[in-house]
């Protein structure tokens, strides 16, 4: 029995958006809006808002002028809104600036009009919106400073150096060379300090060593005198195998007090590849290199402390190792270079090394010059944020307890629509209703997708940059995620229907639910949320079930009468035919327990018969009457050559049989998953068997059932964990044996 009778005749996917309909809708209002109510929190202040914010520092030189980025939101309103900066210390002059309905930025110029420096002047920043009679306002600062455009650049440079047993050459030629370096920054007017990190193998407890100049025992000094002392008491020794930790100094370097205005580079010398970072509990393993994921991760080290620079010295053969913390520099054009060159006899290799880094470094720090256009830093104060499900706005901050309310909304929502679905397949396979464990799946399995993809919504619903299409399209964006999870969750249930169609079924209903709400929410948020939910369920029901039916390659047609017939898809899991409701997908009144088994094998549809365990493969148009219905095999090709199957005779009388060596307990319906899960087939253990009783006669089976074959007599003694029907040997407790030939349990 497909349906009711008074949907009889109405096709699939409309049948299954009627059912996902009714959950919607019972969902959003018995359950999903009174949680919406109570969990609501709350709305923005009323009337229109404005926020601002800007560059937190921004520096300009004597005389001259720098930009700088103002950015501004709105809520209630879409009008200009005017940025001023009252109070303006002697000497900087900025102009106000307008931004136009649209337009949520505006680029501010910022002038010095006088000659002497200022460390750090707060400044206000006001944005007032033109909302018709009212005037929502906002402030908040930023730090200006002016300087002398005479200073010159800045630069701060570690040298990152493997000082193991072979690498006295790399000591040596810092040591020497540094006078040469120090020389070349100072006749390029660049303000440089320097610093050396020492490493070795922190696996062998050989920890790195870092350098400290002057009486505070800072890590850089711009003294080159006592920077080459200092490295000239380093010696090289230990190391262990080949690998070092490379990694850990590079991390450790990103972490050292570079100024924040100035050139941040990195040279770092190693003959080896790198080790894993040090880990405390992690095991040695002689001769591990670090993995890919270890060395990105030190590459978004290196990328989070702005270092503008990392030059290599190392062997050609390890240099694509190495690439990833390269490329993670600020500023393109790191330098790889060769060690063999740079370790020649003599110190001359170095010597060019040092030289080719200082003018890298030179120009590097001279490109760098403050004189430019100051970022914004930080990002927009939020005057207000949104709903995924209201067209409302809320108080700023809201964004957590907004993500819990979408989730426990679409939760309640897809709850009920994965039930009245889950029921509907239920009775338009068996006639049933489902039993209590497979409602609380769906129940359950429904929740947890309608939690995670509404809050998963939600979360995309916040990237929208913003505007009326942006948010309507994100809006949709979230409902698809949402409607896309329950498709999944719904594919449990459905037989044959792969996930990835119902993901496919679902996302498309929940994206045209989302067309609804938008639409209706026009009215009220509440008739929105209603309605939305409606169109929901009845979205996800009519898409899975017109995908179901888009993407199948072989399915049942099952006829109960003139204007009753139902499809089942075929696919690798059984469809069971028969009288058992429980048991089987397709209930059969009149027939066996379990009397036909159809599935597709190899690419070939296959049809057994349950009780005699004998496989046919059947093609298109293949039917058999079963109890009260006609089962017909689909393929959407041309019929097979194989004659159609008409309902079988009755099979032979069963002959006697052979006389039982034991007494044993009545043997209970043979139970499986099957019972509640629509076919999964897989057995599931029975409580221990009743006190045996007298066997009662078997009743004469229908004239339509197929009926199963005789037991053979077995000589001798049986064994107790012997089938009854085979003979096949099955450890266990009585009355839980199962026997998957004889698809009993005893």
């Amino acid at each position: 029995m497909p349906a009711p009778s008074f949907l009889k005749g109405l096709p699939k996917p409309v049948l299954f958006g009627l059912y996902g309909a009714i959950g919607g809708l019972l969902g959003a209002l018995v359950f999903a809006e009174p949680l919406y109510q109570l969990l609501e929190p709350a709305k923005s202040l009323t009337g229109p808002q404005v926020a601002v914010t800007a560059s937190k520092d921004v520096e300009v030189f004597f005389g001259k002028t720098n930009t700088f980025t103002v950015q501004i939101d709105r809520a209630g309103f879409d009008g200009l809104v005017t940025v001023t900066f009252p109070e303006l210390p002697t000497g900087i002059a900025i102009k106000p600036v307008e931004i136009v309905k649209g337009k949520t930025e505006a680029e501010v110029t910022i002038n010095s009009t006088g000659s002497t420096a200022v460390a750090g002047a707060k400044i206000k920043i006001v944005a007032t919106g033109d909302a018709g009679d009212k005037k929502p306002t906002a402030e908040t600062s930023m730090t200006v400073a002016v300087a002398d455009p005479a200073r010159p650049a800045q630069a701060d440079i570690l040298f990152v150096i493997d000082v193991t047993a072979s690498m006295n050459w790399a000591i040596d030629g810092l040591r020497d060379g540094i006078g040469g370096f120090a020389g070349y920054m100072r006749d390029n007017k660049i303000d440089f300090r320097v610093g050396v990190l020492a490493f070795r193998d922190p696996w062998v407890n050989q920890p790195s060593q870092l350098l400290t100049f002057g009486k505070a025992r800072e890590p850089f000094t711009s003294d080159d005198r006592e920077f080459a002392s200092a490295v000239g008491q380093l010696r090289a020794f230990g190391g262990g195998d080949d690998p070092e930790g490379t990694l850990d100094a590079v991390v450790e370097a990103c972490g050292q007090p570079f100024r924040k205005s100035a050139t941040k580079a990195l040279l770092v010398i190693t003959d080896n590849p790198p080790k894993p970072p040090f880990k405390q509990g992690r095991p040695y393993i002689e001769g591990e290199t670090a993995s890919v994921a270890e060395i990105r991760e030190t590459a978004a080290v290196v990328k989070s402390a702005n270092i503008d620079f990392v030059h290599l010295v190392l062997h050609p053969q390890d240099s694509a190792v190495y690439r990833p913390i390269q490329d993670a520099a600020v500023t393109k054009g790191s330098r790889l270079f060769e060690l063999r060159k740079a370790a020649a006899p003599g110190g001359k290799g170095f010597n060019e090394l040092v030289n080719d880094f200082s003018r890298d470094v030179a120009v590097a720090a001279k490109a760098k010059n403050p004189e430019g256009k100051a970022k914004v830093a930080g990002d927009v104060d939020k005057a207000s944020v949104k709903s995924l499900q209201s067209s409302g706005s809320y108080a700023a901050g809201s964004e957590v307890r907004l993500l819990i309310l979408s989730g426990v909304w679409a939760g309640a929502v897809a709850a009920l629509v994965c039930l009245a679905l889950l029921s509907g397949q239920t009775h338009y396979l068996r006639g049933t209703l489902p039993a209590g464990n497979m409602i609380a799946a769906g129940v359950l399995g429904g929740l947890v997708a309608g939690l995670v993809g509404g809050a998963s919504g939600y979360g995309l619903y916040l990237l929208s940059p913003g505007g009326t299409f942006l948010d309507a399209l994100f809006r949709i964006f979230g409902w698809a995620l949402l409607g896309g999870l329950a498709g999944i969750g719904l594919s449990l249930f459905i037989p044959n229907l792969k996930w990835k169609h119902g993901l496919a079924g679902g996302a498309l209903g929940g994206a045209v639910g989302a067309v609804g709400f938008i639409a209706v929410s026009a009215i009220g948020d509440i008739p929105g949320r209603l309605i939305g939910g409606l169109i929901l369920g009845l979205c996800i029901g009519l898409m899975v079930a017109i995908v179901e039916a888009a993407f199948r390659t072989a399915w049942l047609e099952v006829r109960f009468g003139a204007r009753e017939t139902i499809t089942v898809n075929l696919g690798p899991e059984p469809i069971k035919v028969g009288g058992d409701a429980k048991a089987c997908t397709v209930w059969a009144r009149g027939a066996a327990s379990v009397a036909l088994r159809y599935f597709i094998r190899n690419g070939t549809v296959i049809r057994e018969d349950a009780p005699t365990r004998t496989e046919t493969v059947v093609g298109e148009g293949d039917t058999l009457e079963v109890g009260n219905v006609t089962v017909t095999v689909r393929t959407g090709s041309s019929p097979s050559p194989r004659p159609t199957l008409r309902p079988t005779a009755p099979p032979p009388a069963r002959p006697p049989s052979p006389p039982p060596v034991r007494a044993e307990a009545p043997k209970p319906t043979p139970m499986s998953l099957d019972d509640d899960d629509g076919g999964f087939g897989m057995p599931m253990p029975m409580s221990p068997a009743a006190p045996a009783a007298p066997p009662k006669a078997a009743p004469p089976p229908a004239a339509a059932s197929p009926k199963p074959a005789a037991s053979k007599p077995v000589a001798g003694p049986r064994d107790p964990n012997a089938c009854p029907g085979c003979g096949k040997i099955i450890p266990g407790r009585p009355g839980s044996r199962y026997c998957m030939l004889c698809d009993h349990t005893y």
